[in-house]
């Protein structure tokens, strides 16, 4: 995902992704534990992948100038700002620094799944809509905090971020004694669908709300 000149595009291009992601997990149906395995660890992890991706454009976007799906245009205070990708990794790394070529490296970029760098980094440019960007951050989701305690489990599947994920189940009233992929495929107690599932929806709701503005 790049920067959009309309927020809506940015949106139906995570929607599209999320999409594809639920169907992976709808057609599961009698699979093998080892394949509900691979399945599971695929999507939490290109969940997080895709948030991250659409809130590094929406930054962007807003930075360099868009609209929200209400037509609204998107103004910044810093409209001095040049470099925003530079602006946004010296905010959090100070001593970060461009290579020769004046591109900077992208694993000193900041966690761009975690809401709190979205809503700082647009605060610090003074984007027009930080209002409604807290607002959607305030909506209960447990997706960004609780997602990459998944991420990663799937990514290093050791005993520390088994512990790490498995503790996560009282929060959802489900067990703790559960494989984390069989976790995330339990519907628990009044949802009506899997914690997975939920999490993606979660995501979808978030980025439509501020992308609606």
């Amino acid at each position: 995902m790049q920067r959009c000149r309309r927020l809506r595009k940015l949106r139906l291009t995570l929607s599209r992704r999320l999409s594809r992601l639920e169907k992976r997990l709808n057609v599961l149906g009698s699979s093998s534990p080892q394949e509900r395995d691979i399945v599971v660890a695929y999507v939490a992890i290109e969940a997080l992948n895709a948030w991250a991706l659409f809130s590094r454009s929406f930054y962007l976007s807003c930075a360099l100038g868009t609209r929200t799906e209400r037509n609204k245009r998107v103004s910044v205070a810093a409209s001095t700002v040049t470099d925003h990708i530079g602006f946004a990794i010296t905010h959090f790394k100070k001593s970060a620094k461009p290579n020769s070529g004046g591109t900077w490296h992208r694993r000193d970029e900041p966690t761009w799944h975690d809401p709190n760098v979205l809503m700082t980094v647009c605060k610090n440019l003074g984007c027009s809509i930080q209002g409604e960007l807290e607002a959607a951050f305030s909506l209960q989701q447990t997706v960004f905090k609780n997602l990459p305690v998944f991420r990663n489990f799937f990514a290093h599947r050791n005993e520390g971020t088994s512990r790490a994920a498995r503790n996560v189940a009282p929060q959802y009233t489900l067990p703790t004694y559960i494989s984390p992929a069989e976790l995330l495929l339990t519907v628990g107690p009044g949802a009506h669908s899997s914690l997975l599932l939920m999490w993606l929806d979660e995501i979808r709701i978030t980025a439509e709300f501020i992308c609606r503005a």
